[in-house]
């Protein structure tokens, strides 16, 4: 009987046991609310703009600056040296170097630029020496120092390739330099010096066009080959004759300053920006 009841007990415990590891069935019903059905995502090429690259910068400005040299052929068209050496003007090659500050608006086909330019040239000097014993000996110097010019410029850039650019243009201002002469005839027979001097410092309007040819050495630094005649308008200067000493009076001559330029330059876009 003992042995009954214990075998009953057993399997009273072992039936509980196996109930209580079933689990009751779990509802799922408030999980809609957090998981939903969703529309599928949209490609991420959706989200991109897909305009040609080329496209993308017109419109844009850029701050840049340039630095150049080169050389001036230089002419003054001086009347007094004219006279003396049968009618030519002064003709010298000098050097020229400035720099340039400006904003470049991009287009569909190149550039156009705005900027402001300033640049020094060297001296354009002259002499003439002329000795005949019997007559007179002639002996005139001619100077034009410190040379320079401001210049409000325009140019437009026109793409040919990815590298290179041709660009036309020119610009107005100012310019101007420091004049200086001086000279003297001597007429040995008659035991007269007849000289001449003047100084004078010379601004006036000054104005250039030209143009040349662009190569791209990246996006931000280019080098620029150009052209460009430059011409200061006439201006008078005033010089005064002298006999032995005492004045003889003066005279009011015109001169002009020209020059074909040929130029070399290094331009650099938005300078300040960090290098990357």
């Amino acid at each position: 009987m003992r042995t009954l009841i214990v075998w009953m007990g057993a399997l009273v415990i072992a039936t509980g046991v196996a109930t209580a590891s079933v689990p009751d069935t779990v509802d799922l019903s408030s999980l809609d609310s957090v998981v939903s059905p969703q529309a599928p995502r949209d490609s991420v090429w959706d989200e991109l703009s897909l305009e040609p690259v080329s496209s993308t910068r017109v419109g844009e400005q850029r701050f840049y600056v340039t630095g150049m040299l080169g050389e001036s052929f230089a002419t003054l068209a001086e009347p007094l040296y004219q006279d003396v050496s049968r009618g030519s003007a002064i003709n010298r090659s000098v050097f020229t170097a400035g720099g340039a500050a400006g904003i470049a608006f991009e287009r569909d086909n190149g550039r156009l630029r705005i900027e402001v330019e300033g640049r020094g040239r060297d001296d354009v000097t002259a002499g003439f020496d002329q000795s005949l014993p019997e007559e007179f000996t002639a002996n005139f110097n001619w100077a034009a120092a410190d040379g320079w010019s401001a210049l409000f410029n325009v140019w437009r850039d026109f793409s040919v390739s990815e590298q290179v650019d041709l660009y036309l243009g020119g610009g107005v201002g100012g310019g101007g330099y420091r004049y200086s002469m001086a000279g003297s005839v001597a007429f040995p027979s008659e035991a007269t010096v007849l000289s001449y001097a003047g100084n004078a410092q010379v601004a006036s309007f000054a104005w250039q066009a030209g143009g040349g040819v662009i190569w791209n050495l990246s996006d931000r630094v280019a080098f620029d080959v150009g052209y460009r005649f430059f011409s200061i308008d006439q201006s008078p200067t005033t010089l005064t004759g002298f006999i032995d000493g005492v004045p003889l009076g003066s005279i009011v001559l015109p001169q002009q300053f020209t020059a074909s330029e040929l130029l070399f330059g290094l331009r650099i876009y938005e300078p300040f920006r960090r290098w990357r």
